[in-house]
C-alpha cells in the first residue's frame, strides 16, 4: 500500500517532536505527559464494553465485555492484550478504548493486565503478571483454543516471553498470537537498529539504551526470558507480526517470522512502508485501519 499523504504529514510531526530520553528527569516528565494525554480517553471504552477489574497477585486486569454480550463467559472467545510502553509506561484509558473496539468487532471478551512497570518493578515482574493472567483464564475454565494473545511494542515482547513460559510449563497454547511492532531482544543487535537510526519518526537508539537500563536491572540482555526473540519457536501457535520498514525494531518482527517458519509455525508478516512504530494505534491513518482489518482476518482464521 502506498504511504498516504496524511501518514507522511504525521511522520513529519513526530520527527519534529522526537526527543531522545536519556535521563530520569526526562522519563518522569514523559510519564506525566502521557498521563495527561491518557486522561482524554477516560470513560470512552465504557461506551462499547462493560468493564470489571479482576485482582491478580500483584496487579489488576481489566475485563471488557461487549455491551451486547449475553453468553457464558467460559464459552466466549478472549483477547488477552499486553500493552506497550517500553515496559515502563502505561496509558490505561487509551488501551481499554482500543481493546473495547477489538472486542466489539470480534464479539470477544478482552483482558488487559495492568502489569507492574519498571524501574519500580524491573524484569521479570511484567512477564510474571502477564503469564499469570493467561493461567487465570485457563483456571476459570476458558479453553486455550478460545484465547488469542495480542501485544504491541513492549507488549509484543511480553507475548513472546509468555509463550515461552506456557511451553515450559506444558500448558495448552492459545489459538494465535499477534505482535504489532514487537520488542523482544534487548541486545539491540538486529541490523534495523542501526540502518533506521534517524529514519524512525519516533525513536533514537539512545532512548532504547536508557529504557533497557530501567527494565533489565541486573539481568543480562542475553537472558532468554528478557529477550525472548532468542528463544526457539518450536510449539508456538500461529503468529502474526507487523512492523514498519523504517522503524528501529523492524528486524525483531522479521527475525521472529523467520524463526517461526523454520520451526514449522504458521506465520504472517506485514511490513508497512514508511510508517511509524505501532501503526495500529494511530487510528486516524488509513493504513492503521487497513492494518486492523488484516489483524481481524488473521485472528478469525485461527479461532
Amino acid at each position: 500500500m502506498k504511504q498516504s499523504l496524511l501518514s507522511r504529514i504525521f511522520n513529519l510531526l513526530l520527527i519534529l517532536l522526537r526527543r531522545p530520553i536519556r535521563s530520569r528527569g526526562q522519563f518522569e516528565a514523559l510519564r506525566a505527559r502521557l498521563a495527561r494525554m491518557d486522561a482524554r480517553d477516560a470513560n470512552k471504552a465504557e461506551r462499547l464494553c462493560r468493564i470489571d477489574e479482576v485482582a491478580q497477585s500483584h496487579c489488576q486486569s481489566s475485563v471488557l465485555e461487549p455491551l451486547d454480550f449475553s453468553g457464558d463467559r467460559s464459552a466466549a472467545r478472549y483477547v488477552l492484550f499486553f500493552h506497550g510502553g517500553a515496559y515502563c509506561l502505561r496509558s490505561p484509558n487509551r488501551y481499554r478504548l482500543m481493546l473495547a473496539g477489538i472486542c466489539q468487532r470480534l464479539g470477544a471478551i478482552g483482558v488487559l493486565p495492568d502489569y507492574r512497570l519498571a524501574p519500580e518493578h524491573p524484569h521479570p515482574a511484567a512477564i510474571d503478571d502477564c503469564y499469570e493472567s493467561y493461567v487465570m483464564l485457563l483456571e476459570k475454565g476458558v479453553d486455550a483454543s478460545r484465547i488469542a494473545l495480542l501485544g504491541d511494542s513492549a507488549g509484543g515482547g511480553l507475548v513472546l516471553s509468555v509463550l515461552a513460559r506456557i511451553r515450559a510449563a506444558g500448558l495448552a497454547m492459545p489459538s494465535s498470537a499477534s505482535l504489532f511492532s514487537p520488542a523482544g531482544d534487548w541486545t539491540l543487535s538486529a541490523p534495523s537498529f542501526y540502518e533506521n537510526e534517524g529514519r524512525d519518526p519516533m525513536f533514537r537508539v539512545s532512548s532504547f539504551l536508557f529504557f533497557r537500563s530501567l527494565y533489565l536491572g541486573t539481568t543480562e540482555a542475553t537472558d532468554l526470558d528478557a529477550s525472548p526473540l532468542r528463544q526457539t519457536f518450536e510449539g508456538y501457535p500461529p503468529l502474526y507480526f507487523t512492523t514498519s520498514s523504517t522503524e528501529l525494531m523492524r528486524d525483531i518482527a522479521v527475525i521472529g517470522a523467520d524463526k517461526a517458519r523454520a520451526a514449522g509455525v504458521p506465520v504472517e508478516l506485514d511490513i508497512w512502508p514508511g510508517q511509524c512504530h505501532d501503526l495500529q494505534l494511530m487510528s486516524m491513518l488509513p493504513e492503521a485501519r487497513e492494518a486492523m482489518e488484516r489483524f481481524y482476518g488473521f485472528i478469525n482464521r485461527y479461532w
